[in-house]
């Protein structure tokens, strides 16, 4: 397959350059591709596509997500899938002295933090890039200096991405961030999170969040959940006059039998006994854990 795009713009800058970069591709799409530059991309609606790859060299038909935002690590072999059609991208290609001040001094980066960078989750960067690929197609009064300083503020979030993995290495525990966005997902009113998707949040494997979020609190992530879980029941059971039943299913329960353990395991009584000791009026919201 040729991989060569069409540069619709592009930009070169003292510490690299910023494309807009276009392929057209058939309906279905299989590649195999090593990149030499440390680059970071962004899909630009709508010639965007859905895709998984796998690191044939590291962990053959291990297959992750590849997201909209996305970095292919320098030197290691990406084999990707998924729709073709027109796909445009704003790219960020990093001299070899910035790139070389991006990445962390270590060996090559471990499978899950591989994984991670394939679907990078940051506001920030999202926004950057938004905001190149605004002044990249600004066919007016286009600013060199602030698609610099764009550049700039690019490669010191970067720096913050990579120390941040790094941190995680080295410690064998969740970082703080990683901890405050587990948190921050649970408090959510929304379905309750899979371990998977926490752990995607999170820029690492399952197995790694089983492994590092035990060494950081002493507890499983099942136990944690869990623990919301009861906490949100408590005070449905109180503040409203839902069944029981809705209420298990409401907190994640697939059975009512499981919520009744599970909260009788938490309290020491039963849901119903529970709703029947506190009042409406006499009710104070319990603190999540």
């Amino acid at each position: 397959m040729n991989f060569t795009p069409t540069f619709l713009h592009e930009v070169v800058l003292k510490h690299g350059r910023i494309e807009l970069a276009e392929w057209r591709w058939p309906d279905i799409i299989d590649f195999l591709k090593t990149e030499s530059e440390l680059m970071l991309e962004m899909s630009v609606a709508p010639y965007a596509t859905d895709a998984s790859a796998e690191f044939p060299a590291i962990a053959p038909g291990n297959r992750c997500f590849m997201g909209t935002m996305f970095i292919r690590y320098p030197g290691v072999a990406v084999h990707g899938r998924g729709e073709g059609g027109q796909i445009r991208v704003v790219r960020f290609v990093f001299s070899s002295d910035t790139a070389n001040s991006i990445l962390p001094p270590m060996e090559a980066p471990s499978l899950s933090v591989l994984q991670s960078l394939l679907d990078i989750k940051s506001d920030s960067l999202r926004w950057l890039m938004r905001l190149a690929y605004r002044e990249l197609t600004n066919g007016v009064d286009q600013s060199l200096e602030a698609l610099d300083a764009i550049l700039n503020l690019v490669t010191i979030e970067l720096r913050r991405l990579f120390e941040r993995q790094s941190q995680t290495q080295r410690t064998g525990r969740l970082a703080a961030w990683q901890y405050r966005r587990i948190r921050e997902r649970l408090t959510a009113e929304r379905a309750w999170p899979t371990a998977s998707e926490l752990a995607r949040l999170c820029g690492i494997s399952p197995r790694h969040l089983h492994r590092q979020f035990r060494s950081l609190t002493g507890s499983t992530i099942a136990q944690y959940i869990e623990s919301f879980q009861i906490e949100r029941a408590k005070e449905m059971l109180v503040t409203n006059d839902l069944p029981i039943q809705s209420i298990s299913f409401a907190c994640g329960f697939s059975h009512s039998s499981s919520f009744a353990r599970a909260f009788r395991r938490s309290t020491g009584i039963a849901p119903a006994a529970f709703r029947h000791r506190l009042s409406k009026d006499g009710w104070t919201k319990l603190h999540l854990p």
